[in-house]
């Protein structure tokens, strides 16, 4: 087996983007209040991704806890989820850094929704192509990215809620 004695880990971290997609839903309630327009754009270009990256966590663990995977059929579907967000990082990239005006997003948010996740798939690709060759260690290079994925999963879910919170109602004027 490929991953023998990853099982821990891959049930940990599948564990774990599961209830990462759960608390998306979560997020997704508290903009009730959020004009239609904003809540498409915001879901296109952060809560998108964000679902999609622990989704591929997901899918990564299932596929390394399939008895008896053979390395060149793991390296394809992770190979294929690299290409799938490498894609998707460049979009979110290219769609944050066009927003200006009112939705001029903080600066932080082209790197931690963008650039960084974006990487993370560029060493996904490295390790899928370690794996279909044979090259020792390349486990440990799946499994630090999926880690690295949960990591800034659990980041851009925290600053999507605390953007997202109810603020209180802004004082009347007192005119």
């Amino acid at each position: 087996m490929m991953f023998e004695g990853w099982g821990d880990f891959y049930l940990l971290a599948g564990s774990a983007a599961a209830v990462l997609i759960g608390l998306i839903f979560v997020v997704v309630t508290l903009m009730q209040d959020r004009p239609r327009s904003s809540v498409l754009n915001s879901s296109k270009l952060y809560m998108g991704p964000v679902v999609l990256h622990v989704s591929f966590v997901l899918a990564l663990s299932a596929a390394a806890m399939v008895p008896d995977i053979s390395p060149k059929g793991f390296a394809a579907i992770s190979g294929a989820i690299a290409l799938w967000g490498l894609t998707r990082g460049v979009m979110v990239i290219t769609g944050i850094s066009a927003l200006t005006g009112d939705d001029k997003p903080h600066w932080t948010d082209v790197w931690f929704y963008g650039i960084v996740p974006t990487a993370l798939y560029v060493l996904l690709a490295l390790a899928s192509h370690a794996i279909w060759v044979g090259q020792p260690g390349a486990p440990q290079g799946v499994a630090a990215v999926i880690t690295g994925l949960v990591l800034i999963t659990v980041r851009n879910e925290w600053d999507l809620v605390t953007w997202l919170a109810p603020r209180p109602d802004s004082p009347p004027d007192s005119h």
